[in-house]
Formats: structure tokens, C-alpha cells, sequence
């Protein structure tokens, strides 16, 4: 209960950090989105070759990203990495899951599911970076 009412009175930085995240988010996606599309489109990789690569891709980008510019954590270097891995892990599963009941399942042009997918997944990896993996620990008084 402690650490519920902590979180709520850091939500004051809450927009500008939003913002941040959703530019480096942004930027992964991008890079995601368009590396996805040649892999897929120009080379004719299969459809989850191409996700998986473009994912791993930018996973590495938006760790760098969301440590050092949106959530400014230092330290604990591992433990963040540990469980970004564990969300991305999850998240890649969703990716996935998504990619194929969208494209697939509802035959969905793989182009716009990938952008229905990244948005999905964005919402699932803000909460669980902003509250669990950047969230800073509050001191003890």
C-alpha cells in the first residue's frame, strides 16, 4: 500500500515523461516499422523472420533509450535489464500472437497490423517500464 501511494505522487512528471517515452518509443518503432517492411517486402523473408528481427532490433534501442533519456534511472544496471528482458519477452509473444491472428487469422495487410501490434504493445511495455522496471525505489525515512 506503501509503495501505491509513492507511485501516485510521482505522477506530477508524468506528462513530460510520457512525452519522452512516447519519442523514444517512437524512435524504435520506426526503426521496427521500417526494418520490418524491407525484411518482409524487399527481401522476401518470411513473416516472423522479419518481425523477430526488426523486434530484437529495437528492443536493444528502446532500453538504451528509455534507461538513459526518458526515465534517467542510474544504477541497477542489470536488474533493469533483466526485467526489460523479462517484459520484452512477454511482449514478444504478443507481437506475435498478434502478427498472426491479425494478418493470418483476419487477413489484416501485414504493413497496418504491424502498426495495430505496436501500438498495442507500446501501452503494455509503458506500464510495465514506468512502474516496475525505471520505477524508482522509495527511501526509507
Amino acid at each position: 500500500m506503501r509503495r501505491l501511494a509513492w507511485v501516485a505522487s510521482r505522477s506530477n512528471d508524468e506528462p513530460r515523461l510520457l512525452l519522452r517515452y512516447i519519442g523514444a518509443g517512437t524512435i524504435a518503432a520506426l526503426t521496427e516499422f521500417s526494418l520490418f517492411t524491407v525484411l518482409y517486402q524487399v527481401v522476401e523473408w518470411s513473416l516472423l523472420a522479419a518481425n523477430c528481427v526488426a523486434f530484437a532490433i529495437a528492443v536493444v534501442i528502446c532500453f538504451a533509450l528509455q534507461k538513459n533519456w526518458t526515465f534517467q534511472v542510474k544504477g541497477a544496471a542489470d536488474r533493469q535489464l533483466r526485467l526489460y528482458l523479462l517484459m520484452q519477452a512477454i511482449s514478444a509473444v504478443l507481437n506475435n500472437a498478434l502478427m498472426l491472428l491479425l494478418v493470418a487469422g483476419l487477413g489484416v495487410y501485414a504493413s497496418v497490423a504491424k502498426l495495430i501490434e505496436i501500438g498495442i504493445v507500446f501501452l503494455w511495455n509503458y506500464t510495465f517500464c514506468r512502474f516496475v522496471v525505471f520505477a524508482k525505489v522509495p527511501t526509507r525515512e
